[in-house]
């Protein structure tokens, strides 16, 4: 075994291939238009015999099939490393670029009216618009090789055309200025939401004065030819101020009649900040945000745009999303999702959430002794899970009249609260209050004064839900007290 040539950058990105692409690649190193070297050719199926653990290379054993005169040098064998790299880095260019159309015909275009191939041109130019006519999606791409193509169409004509057969392509320049405006307003405006969305993350303050030019230029030109650029301005908007409904109605009925047209990433942004924006709405003085809240959440997975980390699902999302659906009692598309989307989590993350996720649905069933097993499983080293699993276990030892243990919890919950340093002031704030409230019903219950109930549920009905958590479990239990 050889550690050095396993470990190489080579062998771990050929690994990282499946076996359709592995063939691709193949076909794409014999190609002599891409690669002129026998020895590579050589040396890929010696590579390929290994797929896909390629634990049986030997560099004496390659060199000696591609250089069976020559005595053994590393050096070599570390060119051919390098040189195959090279090929396997230009074939992955290869496929991204086999996937951009409307680029491929624009570089075509270009190479036609270099050779002054005027009828190729011109052919070129209606089979490219009909399939510019054809092509849903509007994102920067799309918006770019539209500029281009007319760009290119009326540079040819002005070149090629005698001056008095130039008339039939004037019109031309309008398009290609308003193609050319589409695509800088719709780039500015999502610089100016992945600056906002930074400013948010990590407290980054951007002037971005270009922003309010554009907003001012969209008041008097009209967007019902553009819903995307639309739906971007009201994003804006939303982001400039958490309690514009109106801007969020917009977005919505949008969506509705142009998701077909929107790029994927893109949806996937607009539906998170969405989600967050009917979160909010819901948690201050809005309950009806409540089922737009989950409506949207659905229509985002449903559509495939839940949030990545990487190639992965968010871990945090997976989660949140699960409680959504246990809280709408949606048990049984809740759990298809949990069961059908577990595999999509980081290995190293997946089953500490999957076993939480899990105990939650227990407990929503009303099946406390799983959701205690379950619970004693997940590794509370993140202080998130903490909070999550202590939170439960309270919950689940209330429910079931074992208020010794839910005192003992209680203890244990405020000592963590009180040491938790990384813990944010305004999610602290939410739990304390929580452990507070719930400590008094226990009190309570083992024997304290009922008539302090009318109290707690003054102050519970009167405290803002996003700085209490369980709200509505508190007031639920309270309600089951035998005045």
């Amino acid at each position: 075994m050889n550690m050095e040539l396993e470990d190489s950058k080579l062998i771990i990105m050929l690994k990282a291939f499946d076996k359709n692409e592995l063939e691709k690649l193949e076909n794409y190193i014999n190609s002599p238009f891409f690669n002129t070297s026998e020895q590579l050719v050589t040396f890929f199926k010696m590579l390929k015999k290994e797929y896909p653990h390629f634990e049986g290379l030997d560099k004496r054993a390659i060199f000696s099939k591609i250089y069976p005169k020559e005595e053994f040098m590393d050096k070599r064998i570390r060119d051919l490393q390098s040189r195959m790299l090279g090929l396997v880095e230009n074939f992955l260019a290869q496929l991204e670029f086999m996937k951009q159309d409307l680029l491929i015909s624009r570089l075509t275009l270009q190479q036609l009216a270099e050779r002054d191939l005027e009828r190729h041109f011109t052919d070129k130019i209606k089979e490219t618009g009909k399939k510019m006519d054809k092509g849903k999606i509007i994102n920067s791409m799309n918006l770019f090789s539209r500029y281009s193509f007319f760009k290119q169409k009326r540079s040819y004509m002005q070149k090629f055309k005698a001056l008095g057969k130039r008339n039939e392509n004037y019109e031309d320049i309008t398009e290609e200025i308003d193609l050319f405006v589409d695509y800088t307003v719709y780039k500015i405006l999502k610089y100016a939401l992945i600056s906002k969305g930074q400013d948010m993350s990590i407290k980054q303050d951007y002037d971005f004065k270009m922003l309010n030019y554009i907003l001012e230029y969209l008041k008097d030109r009209p967007l019902e030819d553009n819903p995307v650029i639309k739906i971007l301005i009201n994003m804006i908007i939303l982001s400039n101020d958490e309690d514009d409904d109106a801007a969020y109605y917009i977005i919505r009925d949008l969506l509705k009649d142009n998701i077909d047209f929107i790029d994927k990433e893109d949806l996937r942004y607009i539906y998170i900040e969405l989600y967050n924006f009917t979160k909010i709405r819901s948690l201050k003085d809005k309950p009806e945000f409540k089922k737009e809240n989950y409506r949207i959440l659905k229509e985002s997975i449903e559509n495939g745009l839940y949030p990545l980390d990487g190639k992965y699902l968010a871990e945090s999302s997976y989660m949140t999303i699960i409680g959504s659906g246990l809280q709408e009692g949606d048990f049984e598309w809740t759990e298809n999702f949990m069961e059908k989307y577990k595999n999509m989590l980081q290995p190293e993350l997946r089953n500490n959430a999957y076993d939480f996720c899990k105990a939650t649905f227990n407990y929503r069933k009303g099946n406390y002794g799983e959701a205690l097993k379950g619970l004693s499983k997940v590794s509370i080293d993140d202080f998130y899970y903490q909070l999550r699993v202590k939170n439960h276990q309270l919950k689940i030892y209330y429910e079931t009249g074992d208020f010794e243990m839910a005192k003992n919890i209680i203890d244990s919950y405020r000592h963590f609260l009180s040491t938790a340093k990384f813990l944010p002031d305004f999610v602290k704030t939410r739990f304390v209050n929580y452990v507070n409230f719930t400590s008094r019903l226990v009190n309570i219950q083992l024997g304290g004064e009922r008539k302090n109930l009318g109290d707690i549920t003054e102050e519970i009905n009167h405290i803002n839900p996003s700085v209490i958590e369980n709200k509505s479990w508190l007031l639920e239990q309270i309600s089951k007290f035998k005045m």
